[in-house]
C-alpha cells in the first residue's frame, strides 16, 4: 500500500518589501530561521526525497524550539511525522503527530487540529491501531472549517473502513471525498484516486481500478512527486496482472522498478523486480536493460540524483 501524501502544514516567514510608502518589515534572522528550513526541505519532500526532507525539518524543529516558538514546534513536529510516515516508518511518526496536536489544542488553532488529527489518525491505520485511529478520524471528520468537510480526513477514514472490511462503506466515502477534491481540495487528487484504486483493486475490480491509477499517475506527474509516479505505475502492473495482461504488467514494472533505482529504493526495486521477472517469463520479454540499469542505478553511478 502507498502512504498517503498528505498533511504538511506549510509556514512561510514573508519579509514585506519596501513599495508605496509602506515601511518594509525586518524579521530577524533567529525569528525566520525555521521557515527558511522548511522552505528549503519542501521541495525535497515534494519529489519523494525523504531523508534530504527530513534534516531541513529536524533543523527547523530545533531552530522553533530554541525561540520557545509553539507553532514553529507544532508545524515542524507534524512534518517530521508526515515525512516518517512516507517512509514507511508509521510508528517513529507517532510521537511527533501527538506532539504537534498537543500544541495546535493549546494555541486553540482548529484548522491544524483537525488536519494533525487526520495525519495521526492515518499513521495508526499503518501500525494498525484502528480503535484509536477510528476515534481520532471521527473527531477530525467533526470539525468543520467555515462549514466545509475536509476531504483528507473523508480520505482516511475511507482507508480505516477498508482495512476494517467495510468495501461498500469505504467506496463510499472515497467517493464524497473525491467529490470534494474535484471541487475545493485538487492537492489532495493523488491521494483519494489512489485510494479508491486500491480498494477496487483488493477487491479484483481490476478494471475498474485502473481509471483511478491513471488520475493519479496524472496528479503525481504534474507535481514531479517521483516516488509517488513510482508507485502508481506499480499498482497499474498489479491491475494488468490482474487482468492476464503480463506484456501491459511488465511496460508499468519495468517502468517503476526503474524510477525506485533512482530513489535509491532497495526493498521496493527487490519487490518489482520478483514479479516483473514472471511477468517476463510469462510473456517472453527481454529485461536485461533494465536490470542493467537498475543495477547500476543502485550502486549511485548515475549523472546526477533526483535527490541533489
Amino acid at each position: 500500500m502507498r502512504t498517503l501524501k498528505l498533511g504538511l502544514v506549510l509556514f512561510f516567514v514573508i519579509l514585506a518589501a519596501s513599495c508605496g510608502g509602506k515601511k518594509e518589515v525586518i524579521v530577524p534572522d533567529h525569528i525566520s530561521a525555521g521557515g527558511v528550513q522548511t522552505d528549503k526541505g519542501m521541495p525535497f519532500y515534494e519529489r519523494g526525497c525523504y531523508a534530504r526532507a527530513l534534516d531541513y525539518f529536524y533543523r527547523a524543529n530545533e531552530l522553533y524550539t530554541a525561540i520557545g516558538d509553539s507553532r514553529g514546534m507544532a508545524m515542524s513536529a507534524n512534518n517530521i511525522g508526515v515525512v516518517y510516515r512516507s517512509m514507511g516508518e508509521a510508528a517513529a511518526a507517532i510521537p511527533f503527530f501527538e506532539d504537534a496536536l498537543r500544541m495546535y489544542r493549546s494555541l486553540g488553532d482548529q484548522e491544524n487540529v483537525r488536519q494533525t488529527l487526520s495525519n495521526l489518525a492515518a499513521a495508526q491505520v499503518d501500525t494498525g491501531d484502528y480503535g484509536a485511529a477510528g476515534k481520532n478520524i471521527d473527531e477530525a471528520l467533526k470539525i468543520h472549517i467555515r462549514g466545509k468537510p475536509f476531504a483528507p480526513a473523508m480520505t482516511v477514514k475511507g482507508i480505516l473502513l477498508a482495512k476494517q472490511g467495510d468495501v461498500k462503506g469505504a467506496e463510499a466515502m472515497l467517493k464524497e471525498a473525491l467529490d470534494d477534491i474535484s471541487r475545493r481540495h485538487p492537492a489532495g487528487e493523488a491521494a483519494a484516486n489512489y485510494a479508491m484504486g486500491e480498494l477496487l483493486l483488493g477487491t479484483a475490480r481490476y478494471r475498474e481500478a485502473v481509471p483511478y491509477f491513471n488520475k493519479a499517475l496524472e496528479s503525481d506527474r504534474k507535481a514531479g512527486f517521483y516516488r509517488g509516479i513510482a508507485d502508481d505505475l506499480t499498482a497499474l502492473g498489479h491491475c494488468s496482472a490482474g487482468l492476464r495482461d503480463d506484456a501491459s504488467a511488465v511496460n508499468h514494472w519495468e517502468q517503476s522498478v526503474r524510477i525506485y533505482a533512482l530513489l535509491g529504493m532497495e526493498e521496493k526495486v527487490r519487490a518489482t523486480m520478483g514479479m516483473l521477472d514472471e511477468a517476463a517469463r510469462r510473456s517472453n520479454r527481454d529485461i536485461a536493460l533494465t536490470r542493467a540499469l537498475v543495477d547500476r542505478w543502485l550502486k549511485g553511478d548515475m549523472t546526477d540524483s533526483l535527490c541533489d
